[in-house]
């Protein structure tokens, strides 16, 4: 694991817990949006609150709505050709909240994934774009005897490929920024099951 990831990890460390590992980490290719009425509404920045302010309410409405989602990558059919099932559980599973809760956090596409000898947590850079620095922050946490496995090396065309599979069944792929710390991140993950 890198230093930087392992510091920024360490920031969210309990008393007297323990990081095991972290890993820099993206969704993987196909893997589902959550559905607009699961997501929070995001808070615009400050200038944005300024500027909707002083405009008309019709533009307002017209400019403030759905400019924070994306497409959904599993609209496009040869996402699942090429890079096979990316999810498997609906919104109410354990992969469907830590979906819900990276959307909610509205951060960088890419994040860090954390394992600790208690927990597993995700974290995300809020941090506006001009911003050099990262500003890191939790959007997820679950107790290590949520997640059954971390399985590396699942993806024939994805270098980097990892499923988080939880107990109830669900899962979901993520990719290593760093395809070459997939294998050991997961390793490290695994000790202490």
């Amino acid at each position: 694991m890198n230093q930087e990831r392992r510091e920024q990890a360490q920031g969210f460390l309990h008393p007297d817990e323990r990081l095991i590992a972290a890993c820099p980490y993206e969704l993987g290719p196909g893997v589902p949006l959550p559905p607009e009425d699961l997501l929070a509404a995001p808070e615009p920045p400050d200038l944005g609150r300024r500027i909707e302010a002083r405009l008309p309410r019709s533009l307002r409405q017209l400019v403030t709505r759905g400019h924070d989602r994306a497409p959904d990558p599993v609209e496009d059919p040869g996402a699942a050709l090429a890079h096979g099932t990316s999810m498997e559980g609906g919104w109410q599973s354990a992969a469907g909240h830590f979906l819900v809760s990276r959307a909610n956090v509205r951060g960088s596409a890419t994040g860090v994934l954390a394992v600790t000898d208690r927990r597993w947590f995700g974290l995300s850079d809020v941090s506006p774009l001009w911003q050099a620095t990262p500003v890191m922050k939790q959007y997820w946490e679950a107790p290590r005897s949520a997640i059954a496995a971390l399985r590396a090396g699942t993806g024939m065309t994805q270098r980097g490929r990892m499923e988080i599979r939880f107990t109830d069944g669900s899962w979901v792929a993520v990719l290593a920024t760093v395809p070459a710390q997939a294998a050991p991140f997961a390793a490290a993950a695994a000790r202490l099951h």
